[in-house]
């Protein structure tokens, strides 16, 4: 199955440069299926919110549009997760959201941080256990 990297969802989901986001809609359409890895939708996150400068809700809002492309294959349920916990907490980054739901779903938790806005802010987060020799 053929893949679509980060440059091609913006360029989609912006319509920034009309040919190349023509391009993509025209792949999406025509019967086949992409794979869009975990690092690929991370990445779009970030560069739609640090560099469009787009509000998290509108950032969830182009993620499930994605989602939404029968085309793509993504695991979709793990994104719905990771994004309604993005718009309901500011001050963490989409990373450590997919880090902390990623882990919580594979049942490796607890989820050692130092990050105390993690730990305070997600199930699942703790801090490492204090050594007890020193």
């Amino acid at each position: 199955m053929p893949s679509l990297d980060t440059n091609c969802l913006l360029r989609w989901l912006l319509a920034d440069i009309p040919d190349q986001a023509e391009q993509v809609e025209q792949l999406l359409h025509d019967g086949r299926s992409f794979d869009v890895a975990d690092e690929v939708v991370l990445e779009t996150v970030f560069v739609l919110e640090r560099q469009a400068r787009l509000a998290r809700t509108t950032v969830k809002d182009a993620i499930n549009v994605v989602m939404s492309e029968a085309a793509i294959n993504l695991e979709r349920s793990l994104w719905e997760e990771v994004m309604a916990i993005y718009v309901e907490r500011p001050k963490l980054s989409v990373a450590d959201i997919y880090v902390a739901v990623k882990a919580a779903r594979r049942n490796q938790t607890p989820l050692y941080t130092f990050d105390q806005k993690m730990i305070n802010q997600l199930p699942g987060c703790a801090p490492p256990p204090q050594s007890r020799t020193l």
